[in-house]
C-alpha cells in the first residue's frame, strides 16, 4: 500500500470532525498531501478539485457500484457489502447501465420540465412563507427542512396530508447514508417509510396519475419494468437527496448570508447578484461534502499508487476551496464572484445531481420571497450544526427577518 504525507489525526468518517473546522484540515491537506491515505478508515481522501473532477469522468477506473457514499466505505472498512448494493438505485450504478437509468428518469429533471413547476413551487414557499411568526423562528424547521420535502412529496405524488410525515423521514434516510445512523433509524426505514412507498407504488401501478412514483411504476430499462424495490429504492433516494441537499443549501443561504451581511447587502440589492448568490453558496458552503468511489484497477492520482478495490473520499467541501482553481479568494464568501457556478456542490460527471435545476429553483425562488418581504435575516439565536459527515446542514437555525 502506497502512503504519502504526514498523518493527520482526524476521523473523516466521525461526524464530529465535520462539527469543528473540517476546511483548516483540508486546506492542510491540498497543500500537502492531496491524495491521503486514511488509516483508520483505510480508504483514501482527495481534496483537490482538479483530481475529483478527473476520477469521477473515469467511471471505468472509479467505480460507484459498491462505494458511492461515506456509508459505502464504512461497511467496506469493515469487510462487508452496503445491504442489498445490487438493488440500490442510480446512484451506485456504472454505463452503460447508469445512462440508460437516467435518461429513463432525467426527463422529469430537465431545466424546461422543472421550469413548468415554478407556479406550483412559488404557492408552496409562499405559503410557507404567510405561516412565519414576526419574531425569531427556527430556519430548518419552518422553511429549509418542509420546503423542499414538500416539493418533492408533491412530485412522487405523495398525499398532502402526509407531507410533514415524509419530511422527518428524509433527514433520517439521510443519517443512514452519511454512516451515523442508529438502530432506530433503521427499523424506522424498514418498519414504516419502505412500506409506506411500496403501498403508494403498488396504488400507482394500478391507477397511474402524472408523478414521478407512476412513471418510475411505468419505466422501462431495455425493455424490463422496474421491480417494486427498485421503484421504492428509486422513491428513497430521490426524496433524500433531492431534500436534503436543497434543505442545506436553504439553510447555508441564512448561514453565509448573517456570517457576511455586506455580501447579503448586495445580494438584497440587485436580482442578478441574488441569483448568483446561490451558486457562491453551493461553493462555499457545499451541501454535500463529499462522494465516494472504489478504484476498479490500479490507477496514480498525483503520483500515488491507489490499488484495486481500495476506497475513496471525493471531498468536494475541499475542492470548492481550492486555491489553485479559485485563486487567492477562494476562502471567501464573494457572492459576485464570477465563476461561482462553477462548484462541485451538485457533484461532476456521470452521477452530477440529476435534481440540480430543481434545487436551484427552490433555492432562488425561498431566496426571492425573503427580499420580497423583508429587508435582511439575522440569526438571533444558539444554532446546532447537524452532526453528520454527509450532509452540512443545520439541525436548528434560529433566525429573524427584518421585514419591509
Amino acid at each position: 500500500m502506497a502512503t504519502t504525507g504526514a498523518r493527520f489525526d482526524v476521523r473523516f468518517d466521525d461526524a464530529e470532525f465535520y462539527l469543528g473546522d473540517p476546511n483548516a484540515t483540508f486546506r492542510a491537506l491540498r497543500e500537502t498531501d492531496p491524495v491521503h491515505w486514511y488509516e483508520e478508515g483505510k480508504f483514501w481522501v482527495v481534496t483537490k478539485y482538479d483530481d475529483i473532477k478527473a476520477i469521477s469522468a473515469r467511471p471505468e477506473k472509479f467505480t460507484s457500484e459498491r462505494i458511492g457514499i461515506m456509508m459505502d466505505l464504512i461497511a467496506h472498512r469493515e469487510g462487508r457489502d452496503p445491504q442489498g448494493y445490487q438493488n440500490r438505485g442510480i446512484l451506485f450504478m456504472d454505463p452503460p447501465e447508469h445512462r440508460a437509468h437516467r435518461k429513463a428518469i432525467g426527463v422529469r429533471f430537465t431545466p424546461s420540465a422543472v421550469a413548468k413547476l415554478e407556479e406550483r413551487v412559488r404557492q408552496v414557499v409562499g405559503q410557507i412563507f404567510d405561516g412565519l411568526p414576526d419574531g425569531e423562528f427556527d430556519w430548518v424547521e419552518r422553511v429549509a427542512e418542509p420546503f423542499p420535502v414538500y416539493v418533492f412529496a408533491y412530485l412522487l405524488g405523495v398525499p398532502e396530508p402526509d407531507w410533514s410525515k415524509v419530511a422527518g423521514w428524509a433527514t433520517t434516510i439521510a443519517n443512514v447514508g452519511s454512516g451515523v445512523a442508529e438502530d432506530s433509524d433503521m427499523e424506522l426505514i424498514f418498519g414504516e417509510v419502505a412500506p409506506y412507498l411500496m403501498a403508494l407504488v403498488a396504488e400507482r401501478a394500478e391507477n397511474p396519475t402524472d408523478d414521478l412514483l407512476s412513471m418510475l411504476s411505468q419505466v422501462r430499462i431495455d425493455g424490463e419494468p422496474l421491480n417494486e424495490i427498485q421503484v421504492m429504492t428509486y422513491a428513497l433516494t430521490l426524496l433524500a437527496a433531492g431534500s436534503e441537499t436543497t434543505q442545506s443549501l436553504i439553510a447555508g443561504i441564512a448561514a453565509c448570508f448573517d456570517m457576511h451581511p455586506d455580501q447579503a447587502q448586495k445580494a438584497f440589492a440587485d436580482p442578478d447578484v441574488a441569483t448568483n448568490a446561490v451558486e457562491e453558496v453551493l461553493r462555499w458552503w457545499t451541501p454535500v461534502m463529499s462522494m465516494a468511489r472504489q478504484a476498479a484497477h490500479d490507477v496514480e492520482v498525483r503520483g500515488v499508487t491507489i490499488r484495486e478495490g481500495d476506497g475513496l473520499l471525493l471531498a468536494y467541501a475541499s475542492a470548492n476551496r481550492d486555491v489553485d482553481h479559485w485563486g487567492p479568494t477562494a476562502e471567501d464568501f464573494d457572492v459576485t464572484r464570477s465563476d461561482a457556478s462553477g462548484h462541485l456542490g451538485f457533484g461532476v460527471g456521470e452521477h452530477f445531481c440529476m435534481g440540480a435545476a430543481l434545487a436551484r429553483r427552490e433555492a432562488r425562488l425561498v431566496l426571492d420571497e425573503v427580499i420580497k418581504r423583508a429587508k435582511g435575516i439575522h440569526v438571533t439565536g444558539t444554532a446546532a450544526l447537524r452532526p453528520s459527515a454527509l450532509v452540512h446542514t443545520y439541525d436548528r437555525l434560529p433566525v429573524t427577518l427584518d421585514y419591509r
